[in-house]
């Protein structure tokens, strides 16, 4: 991965893939494999240093859906960053996914930067939380970092995305987890899946994005889902040494949006 000599660091998140063990299963009627499938020469093209994999990787959280998309990924040729969403199951994930907060937050130095993964997941639940351990954890590492500048990867969306439908199962006390992250200082983007959408924001200081899916998305400020023309997409980022965040999306269509 790039930044070790100052170089801006690329990453590519893939979210909310949704496959299944069964070849034949669609979800909300589109072919979750062929989607994560068509990506792939746009995401080779971009060329990341790393693949950040935000959740609901699997509809079924099978060991078939998770091999199906490590095959997948791992014909980019780069690591693999990996974290639950409320489909997955993080046990069964970790054995196809080894870096991710399977034991805590994941914390990864890459240059001036320090990449953290939450888990916000919890058994049972489609909305997220982050609970007192994990949070005393991340304060922790977050403390004893030296890196110049942080981004923050989770499932759940910390704060609403103006879609009824989807912010109705965001991270539970959002804010509190965006008060740690904003003392800090040095947290440049704050990054999630879940919401099957393109959203970009800034808060004091902060890139807030959440990430459009693999298979289908919908339409901004429904009340319910309501699936857009956009198809299959993930999103890139390049982080600067200096701390800039630049975003945009990729699909099969057009390499950048």
């Amino acid at each position: 991965m790039r930044d070790a000599l100052g170089e801006t660091l690329r990453l590519v998140q893939i979210s909310d893939c949704h496959v299944s063990s069964d070849p034949d299963a669609t979800y909300r009627g589109r072919d979750a494999d062929s989607g994560l499938k068509s990506l792939l020469p746009a995401v080779s093209a971009f060329g990341p240093d790393a693949l950040l994999l935000s959740g609901d990787i699997s509809e079924d959280a099978s060991p078939e859906s998770y091999r199906c998309v490590a095959r997948r990924v791992e014909s980019l040729g780069v690591p693999v960053l990996a974290l639950p969403g409320n489909h997955d199951d993080p046990g069964v994930m970790r054995s196809f996914f080894p870096e991710g907060p399977w034991a805590g937050p994941l914390f990864r130095h890459q240059g001036h930067w320090l990449l953290v993964l939450l888990d916000s997941t919890e058994r049972e639940r489609i909305d997220g939380v982050i609970g007192v351990r994990q949070m005393k954890a991340l304060r922790q590492g977050l403390a004893s970092s030296p890196a110049g500048h942080v981004l923050v990867a989770l499932h759940h969306q910390p704060v609403n995305v103006g879609s009824p439908w989807i912010d109705k199962y965001s991270l539970e006390a959002g804010e509190r987890l965006m008060d740690l992250l904003r003392s800090d200082g040095r947290v440049r983007c704050v990054a999630w899946g879940h919401v099957h959408q393109d959203f970009r924001a800034r808060r004091e200081g902060m890139t807030l994005l959440g990430a459009p899916s693999t298979v289908a998305n919908s339409r901004t400020g429904q009340e319910k889902f309501a699936l857009d023309d956009l198809g299959p997409a993930c999103r890139w980022l390049e982080l600067a040494p200096d701390g800039t965040v630049d975003t945009g999306l990729l699909s099969a269509r057009s390499e950048t949006q």
